[in-house]
């Protein structure tokens, strides 16, 4: 497994980011998907493919959280290898084109986000098919290099539930196994991980988080009362 780098989130998934699965991280704006995803691949010591399809990649912001956790920023950045399509078809061959790419000194794969240009695509027949194709090659991919794959996914009001949804949830969640959710609270950089899905771990456990200079870290509150993962590891 690979570190998040928060020991509570850590505990949360039951050891960090599981190797040959893949796991969706969803959310609003803001509340730390990307600066976890670079996190983790900062903390995997290898190779990290990055699929940047919103433009959020910052080479800066990854030289901050390098230079501040006592690693060497350019060796840091040399270690993401960007793709960033700039639409849903070159998303397609971007995510195809890894399967040659991603080899074992890879670490880490990361889509950011799967469904940027789903959503903004004006009609979606056929598209939601070709999502599920991406994601069993991204699948494939982690199972064959026994390594991670951390699919960021966006939000939408669901006005039939009334309540904020991830986009093509049971695309998603279909393929999909650790499933964590990401809020922005009151306090400013504060942000609580919710465990909606993971294959071993009780659903609901939820942490509190800070983000920083250095990345995300462990907040002070600790776990929300009467929310604490059960069955931690010792």
């Amino acid at each position: 497994m690979l570190s998040t780098g928060v020991k509570s989130l850590d505990e949360l998934l039951g050891g960090g980011v599981a190797q040959g699965v893949l796991t969706q991280v969803y959310g609003s704006f803001a509340t730390g998907k990307t600066t976890l995803a670079l996190q983790i691949g900062l903390l995997s010591g290898g190779k990290v493919a990055y699929v940047d399809t919103e433009g959020g990649f910052s080479p800066e912001r990854l030289s901050q959280m390098a230079e501040t956790r006592g690693f060497d920023p350019g060796e840091t950045l040399q270690r993401f290898i960007l793709f960033t399509p700039s639409d849903f078809k070159e998303q397609r061959r971007a995510i195809g084109s890894l399967k040659k790419v991603v080899d074992k000194t890879f670490s880490l794969v990361v889509v950011d986000s799967l469904t940027a240009h789903y959503r903004v695509e004006e009609t979606r027949k056929g598209l939601t098919a070709e999502l599920g194709k991406q994601l069993q090659v991204l699948l494939w991919i982690a199972r064959r290099n026994d390594i991670p794959v951390i699919v960021i996914n966006q939000v939408h009001f669901d006005s039939r539930a009334g309540k904020m949804k991830p986009v093509a949830e049971h695309t998603l969640n279909y393929r999909t196994k650790d499933i964590l959710r990401l809020d922005r609270l009151n306090e400013p950089g504060l942000r609580v991980a919710v465990l909606e899905r993971h294959r071993f771990r009780p659903e609901g456990g939820m942490v509190f988080f800070r983000i920083t200079e250095r990345g995300i870290e462990d907040s002070d509150l600790g776990y929300p009362q009467a929310q604490q993962p059960k069955n931690l590891p010792p």
